[in-house]
């Protein structure tokens, strides 16, 4: 019987995907800590990071001439791609992971940042585009302190039926 209530409560309250949880951290260790603390740094016990060859970095992201890593979780098995725009944005693609607890670690993330920085994380009104029937979903916090404000960004698609579910940025606003 107690075998049966704790199989239960598994299914009621599943743990959080390991892969969303990842794709934030990585996203924090990459991005957040270039803007923020000024260094970037990725655990290697936790992340493979792999720099792609330039002709193949012009294949998975066409728009775009610079250098694209190759990211993913050695445990999760997430994988991802990032890249630093030169107007100043960090990108992290994330092929697949639960949406609900990406969105969730994401919004942590923002919130555990602002209250680092001491400012107040202003959340914008969310965008909803249809693709394909389903709703992909992009929220922004502002996050004004100076020397320097902070957007921060999160696209997310319920299913991972594209090469990219999920789109993560941090940038530098006016």
């Amino acid at each position: 019987m107690l075998s049966l209530l704790a199989a239960l409560a598994a299914t009621a309250n599943p743990a959080p995907d390991p892969k969303a949880n990842d794709a934030v951290a990585a996203f924090s260790q990459l991005c957040v800590g270039m803007f923020v603390g000024k260094k970037s740094d990725v655990d290697p016990i936790r992340f493979s990071v792999t720099k792609l060859a330039p002709d193949t970095a012009k294949l998975v992201v066409p728009n775009f001439g610079g250098d694209v890593w190759d990211v993913s979780g050695k445990f999760s098995d997430v994988h991802m791609l990032v890249y630093y725009e030169p107007s100043g944005i960090c990108v992290v693609q994330v092929a697949a992971a639960n949406e609900a607890d990406l969105r969730s670690f994401y919004i942590t993330l923002v919130k555990q940042t602002a209250d680092a920085m001491n400012v107040k994380a202003e959340q914008q009104q969310d965008r909803v585009n249809d693709v394909e029937g389903k709703p992909a979903t992009t929220s922004m916090w502002r996050l004004d302190s100076l020397p320097q404000n902070i957007m921060f960004a999160v696209t997310t698609y319920p299913d991972a039926k594209f090469m990219i579910q999920h789109l993560m940025t941090i940038s530098r606003v006016r």
